[in-house]
């Protein structure tokens, strides 16, 4: 098991444990699984505010959902605020739990919790969504939020639970 270090390898005391999958990669992706959510999610004002990309869902629910950071999602300059990583990271749960319902299903978040395990640095961060549960009462997800260098390396920088309630988003229909 490969070991990092936040800082200083010789003076921190913070090894962190490499075990975590890499990102789901594009090509396991369906481009034609539930276009309709994201869309939808790319034309929400808060997510093009971000630059939130959704790059797709598989047919289990996984979702992948990105973020290229720029200076104004950091406090410093280059590490990304949580709170921005909490809103990808919701993102990202919340439409897995949508996307196992079918076309036609959204969700709305009630609530997530979000753990932050190292810096959130790099060129982007990239959101992995993997439903627990999901029904047309509630659904509950886990999600992984990695930090993408320059040279294409990973390191899982959050991890977060979402809990949402579905509902069609044309009642009628």
């Amino acid at each position: 098991m490969a070991m990092r270090y936040f800082g200083n390898p010789s003076t921190s005391p913070f090894p962190i444990m490499e075990t975590s999958p890499n990102p789901i990669e594009p090509d396991a992706l369906d481009p034609l699984y539930r276009t309709d959510l994201k869309q939808i999610i790319e034309a929400m004002p808060a997510a093009r505010h971000l630059g939130v990309v959704v790059t797709g869902f598989d047919r289990s629910g996984r979702s992948r959902v990105e973020l290229t950071i720029r200076r104004e999602h950091t406090f410093n300059g280059h590490t990304v605020q949580a709170g921005i990583v909490g809103a990808l990271a919701d993102f990202a749960g919340v439409s897995a739990s949508a996307a196992v319902l079918g076309e036609g299903w959204m969700a709305s978040t009630t609530g997530f919790e979000l753990h932050n395990l190292a810096p959130a640095n790099g060129v982007r961060l990239i959101a992995v969504g993997r439903p627990l549960t999901a029904s047309r009462t509630h659904g509950v997800a886990t999600v992984s939020v990695f930090s993408v260098g320059a040279e294409e390396e990973s390191l899982v920088v959050a991890h977060a639970t979402t809990i949402c309630r579905p509902f069609r988003l044309n009642p009628g229909g």
